[in-house]
């Protein structure tokens, strides 16, 4: 049975379930905040079953053409000397390819894929929602009304409407800082190795995006406020990393002056219950992982797969289709967010000892023990990567 389906939120997680669900026929609508697309973003790394969908979506290749080189990555320490010099074909020998592609990148294969299918309202976002049986009355910032059979909350990690709507979920304050961005510059780093350097609280990743272009990510333990953070971003960069070598201070340096940055406190979602009545919670506003799980952009494609999976599977009932999803969602929604946390106690150690004692243990793994370390919590079971629930 056609629905009409309203999204709110156009990112990656909003924009896949736009593109799965009109090609079931069903009728579109997203509404985004942002004023138009913006091809922009930090880089993210698509994983595992992430490629398996977009490949069944028949996008792969066009993410493939949009991607950046990742052939291998040097951990180092805050010396620059190296820890490990790691090969991605031999951690991913028992995994499916990764795609490392700007979030931007990502974002524009989906909409260039899906903005002729459904309806697409910028500069908007919903301010009200009212459930009446089986129709749920929308109401924009604008003052524009809207009826519909299913609204998928896909707003990311701050969602304001999961904050009205669904009391019972929180967000966890991760204690770290994010900030990445990139620069348009000439740069001495090969293009297809990446370099990142482990140290006490804080972790800082260089890519290489082409001969002109430089990517940076780090993390920073941060326990302030997130207003505070933003309006002294630039120090904290300047002095987090004040007692690198002179490659990393001008590149910092670089960044400062001409990059293009995004800083946010990282958070991780707990929502109990994706559902409440026809209104569900999509991607990072409802199982935001944080990018320390490395699967944040590979599980708000499979959330979306998973959605319409459902609805395909129970056309003419919604409630069915609905606690299917939830059911299967909150089990690897645990997984992953319990991978981030045991990642961040590994690559961002809150003391010297755990330093030591990692790097040693890093360095001192055989390759497949690197292998395992590094991709083991990225795969879920067959019966997950089939949607099958027992």
């Amino acid at each position: 049975m056609r629905k009409r389906i309203i999204i709110s939120g156009g990112g990656i997680a909003g924009l896949s379930a736009a593109k799965l669900l009109a090609e079931q026929g069903h009728e579109i609508v997203v509404v985004d905040k942002a004023s138009q697309f913006n091809n922009a973003g930090f880089l993210v790394s698509l994983k595992s079953f992430g490629v398996r969908i977009m490949e069944e979506m028949g996008l792969v290749d066009n993410l493939i053409k949009e991607s950046t080189s990742s052939e291998f990555m040097h951990w180092l320490d805050s010396n620059g000397d190296m820890i490990r010099d790691v090969s991605y074909k031999t951690v991913n020998q028992n995994t499916s390819q990764s795609i490392l592609i700007t979030r931007g990148g990502l974002h524009h294969v989906i909409y260039e894929h899906v903005k002729h299918d459904v309806k697409i309202i910028f500069g908007k976002t919903i301010a009200d929602l009212q459930q009446d049986g089986k129709i749920v009355h929308v109401k924009l910032s604008d003052g524009q009304e809207m009826d519909a059979d299913l609204v998928v909350v896909s707003e990311g990690l701050r969602s304001s409407t999961r904050t009205k709507y669904f009391t019972e979920s929180r967000l966890e304050d991760f204690n770290l800082l994010y900030m990445g961005g990139r620069l348009k510059e000439k740069h001495p780093y090969k293009v297809g190795t990446i370099r990142t350097y482990l140290d006490v609280n804080k972790m800082l990743s260089v890519y290489p995006v082409n001969n002109e272009e430089v990517a940076i990510q780090c993390y920073i333990y941060s326990t302030g406020d997130i207003a505070d953070i933003h309006s002294n971003a630039n120090q904290l960069l300047r002095k987090t990393f004040k007692n690198y070598n002179s490659e990393v201070q001008h590149l910092i340096e670089e960044f400062i002056k001409e990059g293009l940055m995004f800083v946010d406190k990282m958070g991780m979602v707990e929502a109990p219950n994706l559902v409440e009545g026809n209104v569900v919670l999509l991607g990072d506003a409802g199982y935001c992982p944080t990018a320390l799980s490395g699967m944040g952009a590979s599980l708000s494609i499979y959330g979306a797969k998973a959605l319409s999976h459902f609805l395909a599977q129970s056309p003419d009932n919604l409630a069915i289709s609905l606690d299917r999803y939830n059911e299967l969602m909150q089990p690897i929604r645990k997984k992953f967010q319990e991978n981030a946390r045991n990642n961040a106690k590994s690559f961002i150690p809150k003391n010297e000892a755990d330093l030591i004692r990692f790097g040693s243990l890093f360095k001192n793994a055989s390759d497949e023990e690197v292998s395992k370390m590094m991709t083991e919590q990225l795969i879920l079971t067959e019966d997950q990567l089939n949607f099958t629930i027992k």
